[in-house]
């Protein structure tokens, strides 16, 4: 097998051949349409299913390929961990180069097309990081994870080909990992979005120059986006680098079919491309995403005649082009932590108003911040539909009032893309205090649909605030800036299963959470149980309470009787409108949970001056402890 190793890498000198390389097409893509689900980790079919990963690298070596990528992009350990199969990293990626190079040993050339040449075999390596995973990950770490796989592959494979990275840093990080760890020619590949730049918004140029002086094989771009705008950024590489480039473009933009991903059918459009990228610069050409041997048979055909543009010297970058600024590798910025330590605080918690109400409900909110409310809290986590929405009522309360607000955020029915981008946009406003919660798909019919409900839990929004303090975007891109979010998360003191609720709240602090906010508590026994333990396992960062006394009996009920999640307290609290004893049995469980909380949050009835009473008598209360 190293003998076989050997000899194919000698015999393919990228920027010096004849030919054109023809890449494979995608894996995932053909997988999936084996049937093979979508949440399934594809590079453990390595070991379950080899045969069906092993045909697909012949059918792509018959349609034409000289360069086959292993089935191991998503092979590194931290991935894997996904799936529970942390342990198998080696074992994977091994299995992976051992079918493909199988099926490049096996290879007939006779019935190939008549197409000769070696077959590469390419080590598939992608980003450490994915969209999908719920913590941060340091520099260091990133690199031993990509060391590890690396490591596993390289006496298998003839090239490392690292693929699908969203920005220079990391990208240049992993080639400097991989050259460390093997004497293996390395691709690097970018992937670029619609407007011709990288995730983190790099231009071609600016790529170029950050990565053209490293000891690569050859630099490209590959995924996100089909041929038509992969032209322009394949000749912008050529233009500012001398390194032989590589494409690999998508079929084109997906749309999701029931439980399936359809790509374009477009055979002949997409080798039609594979002409225009040669003739731009490109000396590796295949496919990505939606690409199938059909695909590359028709791209080896068109580029069977064609040879590799001459390499020109790089043309100089013009200083005052504008490129997206860049973070130093290991810069992090200021610690962010909870900013109201040694005192006590007060949350005037507000109901975003209807449409109608926003006068009165400015107007409560300078009576509550009179009275002595340190913070503003929008109660509801998202809007039923003739509510404002909980950014814009938060937006307004800080411009108007001039205070800090409290951002109640539920990820249910909602993707992590679209939560990022709304808190992004609250962030520029003013808005950095961020409260993460799960919640429940909302029931707007005969049935909820829990199908995309926990696409993304509360443990995932806080993880993906943190990375963005830390300069890193949901998809582990780094960002060119970074954010201040303090990041709270929800804690269930009256959980059915206590000791899983305590693990969550343990595994939000890990993510990043800087405090923790309870449900409502009725159960006064039953939450100084729960932070009793809390604080036992060693979970140090504030708590506040959260207190409802002004709710009315069907919301109680509601919340402690028909929450499955919830151990309804064997006595209801009693409710009634006198507010001298709201007052004072609001202040006696404050009193009761002093020593385990460091402040509380009251929810509040609109438009009664009984909030300002109680708030002014909290805040009494708060200073003289």
């Amino acid at each position: 097998m190293t003998d076989t190793r050997r000899d194919a890498r000698s015999a393919w000198a990228p920027g010096t051949d004849e030919r054109v390389l023809v890449c494979d097409g995608a894996m995932g893509t053909m997988l999936h349409a084996a049937g093979v689900p979508l949440d399934r980790s594809l590079c453990e079919l390595n070991l379950t299913r080899p045969s069906l990963v092993r045909d697909l690298h012949t059918a792509y070596l018959a349609a034409g390929a000289r360069l086959v990528q292993t089935n191991t992009f998503d092979a590194n350990r931290l991935r894997l961990a996904r799936f529970g199969l942390e342990d198998s990293v080696v074992e994977i990626n091994i299995a992976g180069a051992r079918l493909a190079r199988e099926a490049a040993t096996d290879r007939d050339p006779d019935r190939a097309g008549g197409r000769g040449g070696e077959v590469v075999v390419a080590g598939s390596v992608g980003p450490a990081m994915s969209a999908s995973l719920t913590r941060r990950t340091p520099a260091g770490e990133r690199a031993s994870i990509l060391r590890e796989q690396v490591a596993a592959l390289s006496n298998w494979v003839d090239v490392i080909i690292l693929e699908t990275f969203g920005d220079t840093e990391s990208l240049g990080q992993a080639v400097e990992v991989a050259l460390a760890e093997c004497d293996l020619p390395v691709i690097a590949q970018l992937t670029f979005g619609e407007d011709g730049r990288t995730l983190r918004g790099e231009e071609p140029a600016a790529v170029a120059a950050a990565l053209a002086g490293l000891d690569l094989a050859a630099l490209g771009a590959n995924c996100t986006v089909g041929p038509a705008v992969l032209r322009e950024v394949v000749a912008e590489l050529a233009r500012h680098c001398a390194l032989p480039v590589s494409v690999q473009p998508n079929a084109g933009t997906p749309r999701r079919m029931g439980r399936q991903l359809r790509y374009a059918h477009n055979i002949d459009y997409f080798a039609h491309a594979a002409t225009r990228f040669v003739a731009g610069g490109a000396t590796i050409v295949g496919g990505c995403c939606g690409t199938t041997p059909a695909h590359i048979r028709a791209v080896a055909d068109a580029v069977a005649d064609l040879v590799p543009a001459p390499r020109r010297r790089p043309e100089p970058r013009d200083p005052n082009r504008a490129v997206a600024r860049t973070t130093p590798t290991g810069h992090r910025p200021h610690q962010v932590s909870w900013p109201y330590q040694d005192r006590f605080v007060v949350l005037a918690g507000m109901r975003a108003p209807h449409g109608a109400g926003l006068a009165g409900f400015i107007d409560q909110a300078e009576r509550l911040t009179a009275a002595g409310a340190d913070l503003l809290a929008i109660t509801d986590p998202g809007p039923p539909a003739t509510r404002v929405s909980p950014v814009a009522a938060g937006v307004l309360l800080n411009e108007r009032v001039h205070t800090d607000v409290v951002l109640q955020v539920e990820t249910a029915d909602r993707s992590l893309a679209a939560l990022q981008a709304d808190l992004l946009g609250a962030h520029a406003l003013g808005l950095h205090l961020v409260v993460c919660r799960t919640g429940t798909p909302r029931v707007a019919g005969d049935y909820p649909d829990p199908g995309s409900a926990w696409d993304v839990d509360s443990i995932r929004l806080v993880a993906a605030l943190a990375g963005l303090n830390d300069g890193t975007d949901w998809r582990g891109v780094s960002t060119p800036d970074t954010t201040r979010f303090v990041i709270g998360a929800a804690l269930r003191t009256s959980a059915r299963d206590r000791g899983h609720e305590l693990d969550r709240a343990e595994q939000k602090v890990v993510a990043g959470a800087h405090f923790l906010v309870t449900d409502v508590i009725y159960d006064l026994a039953d939450a100084r149980h729960c932070l009793t333990e809390l604080g036992a396992r060693g979970v140090d960062v504030p708590v506040i309470a959260t207190l409802a006394p002004f709710e009315d009996e069907i919301t109680i009920l509601r919340r402690t009787q028909e929450d499955p999640e919830v151990s309804a307290p064997t006595v209801l609290p009693s409710r009634t409108g006198d507010l001298d004893h709201v007052v004072r049995t609001t202040l006696d469980t404050v009193t009761e949970l002093r020593d385990l909380v460091a402040g509380v949050l009251v929810h509040l009835p609109s438009g009664r001056d009984s909030g300002a009473t109680l708030v002014e008598a909290l805040r009494r209360l708060g200073s003289s402890t």
